[in-house]
């Protein structure tokens, strides 16, 4: 997290209080002026039906009206409870008839004057962990915070009128993707992409945590747009590189999860796996063979009715006893690098679920969901009760820290910049002195054993590739200064003519064909024969030249375009030897075929096929039952995070959605 850091401090509780108006405040750093971060109101609730959750609280519609919602770490899209659907309130499976309180407050569409219709259209996030939902879908003014606040207020926002059960509130998407949909001609926009391209945030950056009912005096969660809050949490150095799906970008390597009691240590988990942060759901979602490990660690067991942990009171008391901590070891990759570790206190997993998930009926539950498929492992909102996730999207970069929980620290507001610095600097200093100071030679990471051995022995590889080399080098120089000498010790090689070397030392040849010559008169075209075949002096042996190129064809050579210039080819009249099919080489000529000029091949070059680019107004989905074009559902592979393959100009075929990416 040091590498996430330019570090502004400003008098943040005005800031807070007024619900993210950011007002006229700017720093310059570094011949860059950054704007003050955004940050979201917590609407002050503590409330659920999977948990004890900080809900936010955001401003729909004119009038004015507010909704309180949970933040969407990977989505891009408003959502309200559509309060004039039938069953909004589902009594049949033990809500109360008047929910709306309890659901963040009901939207009607037909109440304010600023909406726009559009279409109806399966909500689908979360659609594989088995989640379930249609919205009516349309544009509407959004805004931060309560309804006398002055923070940002964007028309033309992408709202979704929900109906859903599994939805219980509505979603404040914090994802910087636009939304493709049929029947426009260009992506729209997400809430945090316009706060960034009207210039009220510096980045494509968020920070984090969900709060902590049962911290303290139960420390509320905090949401900010352009920076992060460096009272928040306890820094560390370590870069996780996004995956290349957009939808599942906040991907970890959990290299271990260990549980520590006061009998000592349980390894719960040791193979590496990737999992995705994801805050629109409750629970973490982990490998059938860790969930029995959690089960035997626990004494916890699997309600099959439910498909989730349910607790009933004897088990709840003996936990509470036994008070484990859970420790989550992470990293960017399953092997190397840096780790950091995330421990979460058993009060973290201690929640309450009841209608409408568990039909007229509530119970505690510990939040752990088995899956078979690697590809939907995640780490939900219970785990961002203790940990901070701040992301950087210009760079595709995010850092997951240790929560800080305290009544009266006072926020530190850190904007980032689009471009993050290359220094390595501490954000989680409380001295806005030291964000630009290089770390000490005390705090900088030691070299390991293995490390220092490594270097020791690929130095001494080196050394020893070097010494070969040179042993090899001046053997062959000895065997050339061997043969020169060897050479020089015999007669010269007479050149008789072009196309045939005569050694001396061989007198018959050597007589037959100096005699076989002697008729030639200078300056006519002699010619003789020997044994009766006749020999041409080699003056008449002349290149067959190809005419003078055009200068079209350079012209199109230097504009790099489809025509090439190719070698010139030298074609030799063949020698009466040649046609008796008698070798000929001259003097320096190599023994290979093709040696010379007169040997080159001409090369062909196959035309380049030009990249095909989606456009992002493609219709490429076949329309769903609601009237919306969306993308196959298929789970993206869960590979690792991958670096520089990826661009906000880069159009993006996004997996597991409906609908079609692209960033512009």
């Amino acid at each position: 997290m040091r590498s996430l850091s330019i570090c502004l401090v400003f008098g943040a509780t005005g800031l807070l209080a007024q619900g993210g108006d950011t007002g006229e405040l700017v720093e310059k750093r570094d011949n860059a002026t950054l704007m003050v971060p955004v940050v979201a109101a917590p609407s002050a609730h503590w409330e659920g039906v999977d948990g004890t959750w900080s809900t936010f609280t955001i401003r729909v519609g004119t009038p004015v009206a507010t909704y309180r919602v949970l933040p969407a770490t990977s989505w891009q899209e408003t959502w309200v409870v559509y309060g004039a659907a039938a069953q909004v309130c589902n009594t049949s499976v033990g809500v109360k008839a008047d929910c709306e309180e309890d659901r963040g407050g009901f939207f009607d569409s037909a109440k304010s004057s600023t909406w726009k219709q559009g279409d109806q259209y399966q909500l689908q996030l979360e659609e594989m962990l088995g989640y379930e939902g249609v919205g009516q879908y349309g544009f509407d003014t959004v805004g931060l915070g309560f309804r006398t606040d002055t923070g940002p207020t964007l028309p033309n926002q992408i709202v979704s009128e929900i109906v859903s059960d599994d939805w219980w509130f509505g979603m404040l998407g914090m994802g910087f993707q636009p939304t493709n949909f049929t029947g426009y001609e260009t992506p729209q926009a997400s809430f945090a992409d316009t706060l960034y391209t009207n210039g009220t945030i510096s980045s494509m950056s968020w920070s984090y945590t969900a709060g902590a009912y049962y911290r303290l005096k139960s420390i509320f969660g905090s949401l900010i747009f352009g920076g992060y809050d460096a009272s928040k949490f306890t820094p560390n150095s370590i870069r996780f590189s996004m995956a290349s799906d957009n939808l599942r970008d906040l991907v970890v390597t959990i290299r271990s999860i260990t549980s520590t009691t006061s009998a000592g240590n349980t390894t719960l988990m040791s193979t590496p796996i990737f999992a995705f942060i994801d805050s629109a759901v409750p629970d973490f979602y982990l490998p059938v063979s860790v969930c029995k490990q959690f089960e035997k660690a626990f004494g916890i067991t699997l309600d099959q009715a439910s498909g989730r942990y349910l607790i009933d009171n004897t088990t709840h008391e003996k936990l509470k006893a036994l008070n484990p901590n859970v420790t989550f070891t992470l990293a960017n990759q399953k092997e190397g690098g840096e780790t950091t570790d995330i421990f979460l206190p058993y009060a973290a997993f201690d929640l309450n679920i009841t209608a409408p998930i568990l039909t007229n009926s509530s119970s505690l539950y510990f939040p752990l969901k088995q899956t078979s498929d690697e590809n939907l492992y995640a780490l939900g909102r219970a785990f961002l009760q203790e940990a901070y996730v701040t992301a950087h999207y210009n760079s595709r970069t995010f850092n997951v820290s240790q929560a800080l929980f305290s009544d009266n620290a006072s926020p530190t507001l850190v904007a980032l910049p689009a471009t993050l610095p290359t220094s390595s600097t501490s954000p989680g200093s409380n001295n806005p002195n030291s964000a630009n100071t290089p770390s000490s030679p005390s705090s900088r990471t030691k070299l390991s054993g293995g490390a220092i051995a490594g270097i020791v022995i690929g130095s001494l590889a080196g050394l020893a590739l070097l010494f070969l080399l040179i042993f090899f080098l001046l053997r062959r120089r000895r065997r050339h200064t061997s043969t020169a000498k060897a050479e020089a010790e015999r007669e010269p090689v007479h050149e008789i003519d072009s196309g045939k070397r005569v050694d001396p030392a061989v007198e018959s040849t050597y007589s037959a064909q100096a005699s076989a010559l002697t008729s030639e008169v200078s300056g006519k075209d002699s010619r003789v024969e020997k044994w009766g075949v006749p020999i041409m002096h080699p003056q008449e042996l002349e290149a067959d030249v190809p005419g003078k190129r055009g200068t079209k064809g350079n012209e199109a050579e230097m504009a790099g375009g489809s025509a090439r210039m190719s070698p010139i080819k030298e074609t030799k009249t063949k020698t009466p030897m040649a046609e008796l099919g008698v070798e000929e080489r001259g003097l320096g000529e190599g023994e290979g075929e093709g040696a010379g000029v007169g040997g080159e091949r001409e090369r062909e070059r196959d035309g380049e096929s030009s990249d095909h680019i989606v456009s992002p107004n493609t219709d490429r989905w076949s329309a769903s039952v609601m009237g919306r074009n969306r993308g196959d559902v298929t789970a993206s592979s869960p590979s690792g995070p991958s670096e520089g393959s990826w661009s906000p100009s880069t159009p993006v075929q996004r997996r597991n959605s409906r609908f079609s990416e692209t960033w512009t």
